[in-house]
């Protein structure tokens, strides 16, 4: 082995499983297909309907099914082979962007065809997430199931800058359709990739055969009575509540408050990617991997932090610093709380816990959405950001004085139990 493979591998662990990296690889794929689908069919709506309203509107067509399915599809993904899932749901998510690459690419597309596919690209993403959050435990050795899912949030962060620049360019050259025949071709090959993974499965002895509301209820039993699990679960209902709406209005603040422009709005959202790569970087290459307890809370403590200083400022470099901030403690507050969750809960019962915590960290954010954006009409969007930066930060505190054993907690110490058991 080089040297700079070892290094590679000391600083990233997870990677040094070969199924890891080619599962990694697909997330790769599909999160620049997902991304680059996004922004197109953003602006594909602007030109359809020109109206702010019905583009909020598509975003929230397209987190219905998280906000009232995650749940069952935990069931799902804990009842069926994951791998099998995986394939299923990414085949139906490209038919779903190759039906609207045509519609475009023919002039045939109305908004309606829009919501539709929303509605169903979410759908299959819904169904998928909590089976492809629980394989990764099971690929990789327990010890660094932190660095895997820090890695993941990495890829993630990066495309997140890359993708959309990319279907910028696409748009600008007239080639709208061209974001949505790239998401279906980067979907096949996920599905591809992953129907040869040797992803092992749960045994039979032990697959729940009970009926899916016991399977539900089994899930949430278990949960309900570690309090310290039940914590972890729903600590991500807070920013999903509190802070995640300041993406909204980013561009209101590059506009209007900042009076930057849309350069500055490239600019703020590029802050938020770059923190966001930094951390997720950060933290995959922590010794001993998989973060703490601490990191959780201090994390999101610094997310509001951020966030009322975001609300309240009028200068473009502080913004752009409190942007990358949250985006930076955000990634290390879902990763670290994604991990603990992981190596807390047994195999059986991964993926309902896993889309417990998807409902809190992702079902929720359309409500959240909506409610902030009346409110911002009424009361000012600044007082609304600063309001949820101040909650944040004053449920931390109260997390950690009710609940201390959060704080002790650590995924390597975890890990090396359950291996010992």
């Amino acid at each position: 082995m080089s040297l700079p493979t070892r290094r590679i591998l000391t600083t990233f662990p997870a990677l040094a499983s070969p199924v890891y990296r080619r599962f990694l690889l697909s997330s790769m794929i599909a999160t620049t297909g997902a991304f680059m689908q996004q922004t197109v069919q953003g602006w594909l709506v602007l030109v359809l309907t020109n109206s702010p309203a019905l583009l909020g509107l598509a975003g929230a067509i397209a987190g219905l099914p998280t906000l009232f399915l995650a749940v069952f599809a935990g069931v799902l993904a804990d009842r069926v082979d994951r791998r099998r899932l995986l394939v299923v749901t990414n085949a139906a998510a490209a038919t779903f962007a190759l039906t609207l690459a045509v519609l475009t690419t023919t002039g045939l597309v109305q908004y309606w065809h829009v919501l539709v596919f929303a509605f169903l690209a979410g759908l299959a993403f819904t169904l998928q997430q909590p089976a492809s959050q629980a394989i990764v435990s099971s690929i990789v050795d327990r010890t660094t199931i932190g660095s895997a899912v820090a890695l993941n949030s990495a890829q993630y962060n990066f495309l997140r800058i890359l993708a959309p620049a990319l279907a910028g360019l696409f748009i600008a050259a007239g080639s709208l359709a061209l974001g949505f025949w790239v998401n279906a071709v980067a979907l096949a090959v996920v599905a591809a990739i992953i129907a040869r993974l040797p992803i092992p499965h749960l045994r039979s002895a032990d697959r729940v055969q009970a009926a899916i509301w016991r399977d539900l209820q089994d899930g949430l039993r278990y949960v309900a009575v570690d309090r310290v699990l039940f914590i972890l679960v729903l600590l991500p209902a807070v920013p999903a509540l509190f802070v995640l709406n300041y993406l909204t209005f980013i561009p209101l603040y590059a506009r209007d408050i900042l009076l930057t422009g849309p350069a500055g709005l490239g600019l703020l959202t590029g802050a938020i990617g770059v923190g966001a790569l930094i951390g997720a970087l950060s933290l995959a290459s922590m010794r001993p991997s998989g973060g703490s307890g601490r990191l959780v809370l201090g994390s999101l403590a610094i997310v509001g932090m951020a966030l009322a200083v975001f609300a309240v400022s009028r200068s473009l470099p502080i913004s752009m610093l409190a942007l990358a901030f949250i985006g930076g403690f955000q990634v290390n507050f879902y990763s670290t709380t994604n991990t603990l969750i992981q190596v807390l809960v047994p195999a059986r019962l991964r993926g309902r816990v896993l889309s417990l915590y998807m409902l809190t960290s992702i079902g929720l954010i359309p409500i959240a959405n909506l409610v902030g954006g009346w409110l911002g009409e009424k009361i000012g969007v600044e007082i609304v950001l600063a309001a949820g930066g101040v909650m944040t930060l004053a449920i931390v505190v109260l997390t950690f004085l009710a609940e201390p054993r959060i704080a002790r907690l650590r995924a390597a110490h975890l890990s090396a139990v359950e291996a010992g058991d």
